[in-house]
């Protein structure tokens, strides 16, 4: 290790030294990998590409040097180099992918490794592909995968939400290709508005994220779209019997454009029967649209445009009672990103994106109407600095302005508008970090966040730090600290997330916050398997619960009551990610506490989705190269739910003799344990093609038909009352048919 100097103490890397840079890529594609892991083991140095696929590493000159670069599910490739002093060094490595390799290479496990040991804590990265050979449930989702991870909890097997760590799925920053989603959901919650054929990556950092991010208490989920095949056309058609897929990727110019799409067509199919009209039924349907564009300009720069457009659609009339529904929601987001090298070591990125979440409901019945009109629109700029100053810092800074629009109109007939908000506040944020590295075995992670919005006046002031340290080869500890704001708030029903109303915070209700502790433990003793413990404690302040009865109001104070809470737990999750067998098994036991002044005379209860226990296992196993078999088991506390322990005569005329239900404890009874066993098999053949380009799958969902309890109700028409339980999905076999060109 060199002595200190001026050079060290004021942060600038050693002149003698070289630069090595560029992009790490597919072989088959072009497209960049993310989170590849370049090094110089005789060094003990090394770097991980970003999430451009970009990565910069300083080296000593004229020595002889021995370069490995790995990803999870690439051959790793090596390179001899020898640098001058000061050199910088541009060059591009290309991995071949496992399928290449044919079933007998075995893939290097360096990579696993190398996130054991990354500085971010809680964090856990989805590459698509990974997963393929899972249970779908008739429809491959991404968020059902992450939903197995521990500390990610769903509040039933018909919800897409995310509840990360104790918080609420409006507490996770939900990032598409840059651009924010605000409620990512299909067919009512069931399936998420993510189109797996045209992700390229998913990172989830379920607690005690960076600087860089901010604006929620929770998580944040990261996805990234494909870039496109920048050597060949192709294309891949996915035949279900829910939905049908497609997606095409062709090169263009010095770039790729890639297009995807996504239909349901039940719709289609009893309009043509004329089953809707016998059966008297909805009208439904939900559909994606995928499209990225991407061109390099010269060496240096490089541009990217992408966009979604996603939408649920229901319509139902009936003429016997003259009522009528229509619901229409869903997202829509636009992209545009610029990438632009200053040097080896200093690394910009900028994006403009838009996105547009709407919600819109009209009913009918005779000559009255009611009607719910909620949008949000979000104009927002992003730029990112990063700046390789040796092997010991990494230094990011940037900035965010976002410019949103809130509409909310509820009327009734003729009347005049129960609620009519339109609110434009901006949202302005600015950070600053550094990964130091001081020797092999330490890493810190430090960074301040500053942001705010114009509707309120206070500032936020977030600092962060996420400490790694190494033991030995086979044990990594790590901890992190952060304070986190939330400047936007959310009004929901869990059972029905059309209904999402999000509202900026005003001069009545402060921004909410979170304090987050995460302790956490890696180790690999055994070969193959990685086995992390991570256990965290976080305090809220000024959470909100919806007041009941909600209509309308001008102010978050006439919409929410306001509270606190706290949450904590432990999670195990013993992974193999190499080999025949792969899966994982993870476990979680957790607490989640709120307290809220006008609720159950201010005690401490659980939030519906709290779930003391929480067990997963995920399982695939390649039987040969044409059968591939996979299985997940889910097993967690039933949820939390208030027990309806009185009955009181409403009396006329307003009410018509109506019983209302009167709740005792606030979340004080358990619904049954949930438990679920879901099996696939696939089967990969030739169609029309002298190589495997096609895909059977079949999938059994919820194999023992074990009906689980989705919530439960008193039925007042009965005499006397009695409690109902409505339960959820009996097995559901399905199969579908992917074909690729």
């Amino acid at each position: 290790m060199k002595n200190a100097s001026a050079s060290t103490i004021f942060f600038f890397p050693d002149s003698t030294d070289a630069i090595i840079s560029g992009y790490i890529k597919d072989s088959l594609s072009g497209e960049t990998i993310i989170g590849a892991t370049i090094r110089v083991r005789s060094l003990k140095r090394g770097a991980i590409s970003n999430r451009s696929g970009y990565f910069a590493l300083h080296l000593p000159s004229e020595t002889d040097l021995s370069l490995e670069v790995s990803s999870l599910g690439y051959k790793s490739l090596k390179k001899n180099i020898r640098l001058s002093p000061g050199q910088q060094m541009t060059e591009n490595f290309i991995l071949i992918s496992e399928s290449i390799q044919g079933s007998e290479i075995t893939v290097e496990t360096d990579k696993e490794k190398d996130e054991r040991e990354a500085p971010q804590v809680s964090r856990v990265e989805i590459n698509p592909s990974q997963v393929a050979n899972l249970p779908k449930a008739g429809e491959s989702d991404i968020f059902r995968i992450l939903q197995l991870i521990p500390g990610v909890q769903t509040i039933s097997e018909i919800s897409a939400g995310l509840y990360v760590r104790g918080g609420s799925p409006d507490q996770n920053l939900i990032l598409l290709d840059g651009s924010t989603l605000y409620n990512p959901s299909h067919f009512f919650g069931f399936f998420s508005t993510f189109n797996s054929d045209a992700i390229k990556d998913v990172e989830l950092i379920k607690g005690g994220f960076p600087a860089e991010y901010g604006g929620r208490l929770s998580a944040v989920l990261n996805v990234t779209d494909k870039d496109g095949d920048l050597y060949k056309t192709n294309a891949k058609l996915t035949l279900g019997l829910i939905s049908s897929r497609g997606t095409i990727e062709t090169p263009l110019g010095d770039g790729a454009l890639t297009l995807s799409a996504r239909r349901t067509y039940i719709d289609v199919i009893l309009n043509a029967t004329g089953l809707t009209q016998s059966l008297n039924i909805p009208n439904y349907h939900f559909y994606d649209l995928n499209g990225k564009f991407t061109q390099t300009l010269g060496l240096s720069d490089k541009i990217a445009v992408s966009g979604y457009g996603g939408s649920d659609n229901l319509s139902f009339e009936n003429g016997k009672s003259a009522s009528s529904v229509g619901l229409n929601w869903g997202n829509q987001s636009a992209n545009a990103s610029w990438t632009h090298l200053f040097s080896n070591e200093l690394f910009m990125k900028v994006n403009f994106n838009g996105s547009h979440y709407f919600s819109l409901l009209n009913f009918g019945l005779g000559t009255n109407s009611f009607n719910f009109n909620n949008q949000i629109y979000d104009y927002s700029m992003h730029g990112d600095l990063e700046y390789f100053l040796g092997n010991q810092h990494e230094i990011k800074t940037g900035f965010q302005l976002s410019q949103y629009h809130f509409r909310l109109l509820i009327t009734q007939a003729s009347n005049p508008p129960n609620s009519n908000i339109d609110l434009t506040p901006l949202y302005y944020a600015g950070y600053i970090s550094d990964e130091y590295k001081p020797d092999e075995r330490w890493a810190i992670t430090a960074g301040l966040r500053i942001d705010g919005i114009s509707s309120r006046t206070e500032i936020g002031v977030d600092p962060r730090i996420a400490i790694r340290y190494i033991l030995n080869p086979d044990i990594t500890l790590k901890a992190s600290y952060g304070i986190y704001h939330q400047y936007l708030k959310l009004s929901s029903n869990p059972l029905f997330t059309a209904s999402d109303i999000w509202l900026p915070v005003d001069s009545t209700q402060a921004a909410s916050a979170a304090n987050q502790y995460v302790l956490g433990i890696s180790t690999s003793r055994f070969e193959g398997f990685t086995f992390d413990v991570e256990t965290y404690y976080k305090t809220y302040t000024n959470l909100v619960e919806l007041k009941p009865n909600i209509l309308g109001g001008s102010k978050l104070s006439d919409v929410f009551f306001v509270g606190n809470g706290f949450s904590y737990g432990i999670e195990f999750f013993l992974q193999k990610r190499v080999g025949d067998w792969t899966g994982w098994l993870g476990y979680t036991l957790a607490y989640t506490r709120r307290k809220f002044p006008e609720i159950d005379q201010g005690n401490t209860f659980p939030p519906t989705y709290d779930r003391r226990n929480d067990l997963n296992l995920v399982v695939t196993y390649r039987v040969n190269d044409r059968w591939t078999l996979g299985s997940t088991f889910v097993y967690a506390t039933g949820q939390a739910y208030s027990q309806t322990t009185a009955l009181y005569n409403a009396g006329e005329p307003d009410y018509n003799g109506k019983l209302i239900p009167i709740d005792g404890t606030k979340n004080g009874l358990r619904l049954e344990p949930y438990n679920r066993l879901d099996v696939s098999a696939t089967y990969s053949f030739c169609l029309f093609s002298e190589k495997r380009n096609a895909e059977l799958n079949f999938d059994i969902y919820n194999v023992y038909n074990h009906r689980n309890v989705w919530f439960r109700r008193i039925d007042t028409a009965t005499n006397p009352a009695t409690s109902e339980d409505v339960r959820l999905l009996p097995i559901l076999p399905t199969f579908g048919l992917q074909i690729k060109f």
